[in-house]
């Protein structure tokens, strides 16, 4: 009688184990085709964000570089510019700080190394208190390796100094630390590691100035043909 009743045990409860096996199978696979579905759709959509990114004209992304500036709590919607010898103190577009990164605000200058010390300062159009950058702690005279200059917003005549050993361009930078305090920065830039921002801004402050390399090719082609003038009147008389 025993026997009969385990046979009758395994009889019943081996379908029902099986069964519910294949439930549960079922249910994973359910599961993890949904899983596959999601993280397929996170991929395709961080995809669609990269191209789209990647497909903004210059124009937008400068655009965009602005507009990330102006909402920098600090600036109080007003565009910042890099004021001084280098471009006569004036308010151009090409030289107008863009965000580069997260609490850091930059434009280019072409500066050469007879011209130094450059004098600066970064402000809005109007030189506005909160947004007139100047010097901090004296004397504030940069120079390639010298690290940071602290910035006063309500500055007045408090102008930076940079000299350039070297022809080149650098990048000016309004950079915020932990505690909101702003400094300036100068970099001089090599040639094959500028960023793409860089790139950007550099085609359109050579539209306003002649950067180092158009000066050295603008007066390497005078002087060719200052020298071919001076062979063909020679040759002629």
């Amino acid at each position: 009688m025993q026997s009969w009743n385990k046979k009758m045990w395994w009889a019943l409860v081996i379908p029902c184990a099986f069964m519910a096996l294949t439930a549960c199978s079922s249910s994973n696979s359910s599961d993890d085709t949904s899983s596959a579905a999601a993280a397929t759709e996170a991929t395709d959509a961080t995809e669609v964000a990269a191209a789209t990114n990647s497909n903004l004209s210059a124009e937008e992304m400068l655009e965009q570089a602005d507009a990330e500036a102006l909402g920098n709590p600090f600036f109080y919607g007003r565009a910042i510019y890099l004021r001084g010898e280098m471009n006569d103190y004036s308010v151009q577009r090409p030289y107008r700080l863009r965000q580069f990164e997260d609490k850091v605000y930059c434009t280019i200058a072409p500066l050469r190394s007879d011209w130094a010390p450059y004098r600066f300062k970064f402000a809005d159009a109007q030189w506005t208190t909160g947004t007139n950058f100047g010097f901090a702690v004296p004397p504030a005279v940069m120079r390639e390796g010298s690290g940071k200059a602290q910035l006063n917003p309500n500055s007045r005549f408090e102008e930076l100094r940079y000299e350039p050993t070297v022809d080149g361009l650098y990048r000016f930078c309004i950079e915020y630390n932990e505690q909101n305090v702003p400094y300036a920065t100068v970099t001089r830039l090599e040639d094959g590691k500028l960023t793409t921002m860089d790139e950007l801004i550099k085609r359109e402050v050579s539209q306003v100035v002649a950067t180092p390399a158009t000066i050295v090719a603008t007066t390497t082609a005078a002087t060719t043909t200052t020298t071919t003038t001076t062979s063909n009147t020679e040759a002629a008389e």
